[in-house]
């Protein structure tokens, strides 16, 4: 029978005009994003490397009924990226779509989500995982040829992520420790020797003029012979020549009063800064991670207001030492490693800014009021909400950076907030490896700096990573620990609650798999947690976490006692879209299970439009399961089967392995 969005039954022919899974995996996207075609030209200065691109045109004839890789070699500031651009813009012709991107040390899945956005696509239509999203890149550009160029590789998994599959396209890799691709997907290396002294000095010509160097020959060759060949440093000394006005000789003074090294070139260039540059140039070296750098970042950072940090960071793009992309300003390699050496305890203050800004942002995003208990006078970030959620899904990578930095510091307190501020990320369950490790770091760090309170919120992270993993003994060992550490009400009602829920879900996962004895002793346990938590969140009398106890031992009690715990927990909750949704869930969960089939899977289906909004995936994955199982109680085989197969389709685009894995489980005993 049909009701609305409902359909549960027989019928001959039947067609939801929403979302259609089964065999169809991927959507296009809402808005398509006009094919790109065209290539950045190379800069004029540009020095032929004539046999490396004839060698790239080879490897690229060779793979005409496959994917070629071409994996690009040489010293950092050698032109490798240039190589590469210079091959892509003298063969549009021979590609549908064109794309770059840098990978650095940013998350495999957002470096993914960069190529979607540029084939249309919004955050809100991709999948969460790095698998899920490399499916759907994949899936997206099967019909075309496409180029790519990777920059600033750090391994060859991370190049595998972003592989197109149509033949006769070509991946253009520049990085490091990439030999895996070349054992696996036979890729060839070109290696790009440093720039003979002719094309060197077409380089600083074509920057300063021939005139200036002709008049200077000796001092000419000496500069060639400083710069050896190295693309940077030339691009460099050239721009301090050009915008400076002084003669060669002039720099070359400069440069021996550094030490005639190479890297002086880079220390001329700063000493020419002015204070304001020369901070800014500070900070690219002394950035953990990629070194991939926002406006608001630098201006916060140097106590600058925005337009100063703007100007000094165009100075410094002007100067060719830094770049922008999207917004967003990168350093080179090179120049980064000459930078390093200036930072001095800006490191220190760039970590400590994303600890301290990031959790205040992540407080707006998802209010936990956990900081201002650990951390007395805390106030969250004020900006509006979007705008939350949107910072820390772009500075996720930095975040995890400067975690890693401030744990090898000692900055405890630092290593604890980074933690916090990436569980708004972390919460549904996309990035358990990344979550554990990180909490791992904070609770270690907790334990150092005697913070029992933020060692049991990061134990309750580190549980909850363990959840996602199936390791249920490794999360009953972490919420056990987190008990231990509650010195008040509040805090052991939420290590019971912590602990309930890591019983139930085996024994949830027990029950549909058919293990009956199991399931029952799993869901007592956690019912005994549940209702002593309940106990305690009555005596604090916290009208929030009250609701949230209620809603989750629902979950665990008969039908008729779930059906007045989730009403009062509905308006205990009634602000807060999400937990309505998990609520709506469990009350049309616990119809089914009060034999209410038809109402009970009516529910579930108006359900899922709502929880796809709100991106809440594992809650439309548990709901398809209920509707699976109604089905078959009503003798629906079929439907059942088709339930279950949405069910599977949606974890498996959105990265929910674990949950795969059971439904398979599930299917195979249909």
């Amino acid at each position: 029978m049909s009701d609305g969005n409902y359909f549960d039954g027989e019928a001959d022919k039947v067609f939801q005009a929403r979302d259609v899974y089964g065999s169809v995996h991927f959507h296009g996207p809402k808005q398509p994003a006009a094919p790109a075609l065209q290539v950045q030209a190379p800069p004029e200065h540009y020095r032929n490397n004539q046999p490396q691109l004839d060698l790239l045109t080879e490897i690229h004839d060779a793979a005409s009924d496959r994917v070629a890789i071409a994996t690009v070699r040489g010293a950092p500031g050698s032109g490798r990226t240039t190589l590469c651009e210079t091959w892509l813009h003298q063969h549009q012709g021979r590609f549908d779509r064109i794309y770059e991107v840098r990978v650095g040390h940013r998350v495999g899945a957002d470096v993914l989500a960069e190529l979607l956005s540029k084939l249309g696509y919004g955050l809100d239509e991709m999948p969460a995982s790095l698998e899920g999203r490399s499916a759907m890149w994949q899936a997206q550009t099967a019909e075309f040829k496409v180029a790519l160029l990777v920059d600033d590789a750090l391994s060859a998994a991370e190049v595998k992520a972003l592989l197109p599959t149509h033949p006769g396209s070509y991946v253009l890799v520049v990085g490091s420790g990439l030999e895996a691709l070349r054992a696996r997907y036979s890729a060839r290396d070109v290696e790009l020797e440093p720039l003979s002294d002719e094309a060197a000095l077409g380089v600083l010509t074509a920057l300063v003029g021939e005139e200036k160097l002709a008049a200077e020959p000796e001092q000419r060759e000496e500069l060639l012979r400083i710069c050896a060949g190295s693309a940077a440093e030339l691009n460099v000394a050239g721009m301090i020549l050009a915008r400076q006005g002084g003669t060669v000789q002039r720099l070359l003074a400069r440069i021996r009063a550094k030490g005639a090294l190479a890297s002086a070139v880079f220390d001329v260039a700063y000493d020419l800064m002015g204070e304001r540059e020369q901070a800014a140039y500070r900070l690219f070296g002394a950035h953990p991670g990629s070194g991939d750098v926002r406006l608001e970042t630098v201006a916060a950072v140097l106590s600058l207001d925005e337009f100063d940090a703007e100007d000094a960071l165009e100075n410094l793009v002007s100067a060719k030492l830094i770049e922008v992309i999207k917004g967003r300003y990168r350093m080179s390699e090179l120049a980064r490693l000459h930078a390093a050496g200036l930072g001095g305890d800006l490191e220190e203050i760039v970590v400590g800014y994303y600890a301290g800004h990031g959790l205040k942002i992540a407080e707006r995003a998802l209010h936990t009021r956990w900081p201002e208990k650990i951390w007395p006078g805390f106030v969250r970030a004020s900006v509006p909400e979007a705008d939350a959620w949107e910072w820390l899904f772009a500075e996720q990578a930095n975040l995890l950076a400067a975690a890693e930095v401030a744990l090898q510091a000692g900055a405890h307190e630092d290593v604890i907030r980074l933690a916090r501020a990436l569980w708004p990320v972390y919460k549904d369950g996309a990035y358990p490896v990344e979550l554990a490790a990180v909490s791992q770091d904070a609770v270690q760090a907790a334990q150092a700096a005697g913070m029992p309170l933020a060692e049991g919120q990061v134990r309750t992270q580190l549980g909850f990573a363990r959840m996602q993993r199936r390791d249920w003994a490794g999360a009953q060992e972490q919420y056990a620990a987190a008990a231990e550490l509650a010195t008040t009400p509040e805090e052991h009602a939420s290590a019971l609650e912590a602990r309930g829920l890591a019983f139930f879900e085996p024994g949830l996962i027990a029950r549909q798999q058919g293990r009956p004895d199991d399931a029952v002793s799993l869901l007592e346990q956690a019912e005994v947690c549940l209702r002593e938590s309940l106990a305690l969140a009555e005596q604090i009398g916290a009208r929030r976490r009250l609701g949230l106890i209620q809603m989750h031992l629902a979950k665990v009690v008969p039908p008729e006692e779930a059906a007045v715990l989730l009403a009062q927990a509905e308006q205990d909750l009634k602000d807060e879209p999400g937990n309505l949704v998990k609520i709506r869930l469990w009350r049309g969960r616990k119809l089914i299970e009060a034999g209410s089939y038809e109402e009970g899977a009516a529910e579930l289906a108006e359900l899922d439009s709502v929880a796809e909004q709100s991106r809440l995936h594992r809650e439309r994955i548990a709901a398809l399961w209920s509707r699976a199982e109604a089905a078959l109680a009503r003798g629906f085989r079929d439907q059942a089967k088709a339930h279950v197969e949405d069910a599977l389709s949606i974890a498996r685009l959105h990265g929910f392995t674990a949950e795969a894995a059971d439904l398979l489980i599930w299917l195979g005993r249909l």
